[in-house]
């Protein structure tokens, strides 16, 4: 049996839409799906629970436009921050990137 020839139709789609992520051929997409029907319903459920609470429940600061969980995010409401000092980045990746080394103290600008 060929990767482009699945036994289920629902597994097919699931390798579909998972292969639509970056960096995810449809070799790894299958591996994938196939790992996650192996897994107990409830681990695979808190997945999908998890993807879809993320894109209705997020919300972009107010701000700066980061990721957050509330309408201002942490690093803008946080008052022992530099809020003279503003480092203009290209995505939400970058601010975690920076964050990491816990050298800046100032904000950001999605």
């Amino acid at each position: 049996m060929k990767i482009d020839q699945f036994p289920s139709q629902l597994l097919e789609r699931a390798v579909s839409e998972t292969a639509k992520l970056p960096s995810v051929g449809r070799k790894t997409a299958l591996r994938l799906v196939l790992h996650l029907l192996r897994k107990d319903a409830e681990a695979t459920h808190a997945l999908a629970d998890s993807l879809l609470r993320l894109r209705d429940e997020v919300k972009y600061c107010t701000h700066c436009h980061n990721i957050s969980d509330h309408e201002v995010c942490e690093i803008c409401a946080d008052d022992r921050r530099n809020h003279a000092q503003i480092c203009v980045v290209e995505n939400v990746q970058n601010v975690m990137a920076i964050e990491s080394t816990g050298i800046y103290a100032g904000l950001y600008h999605v």
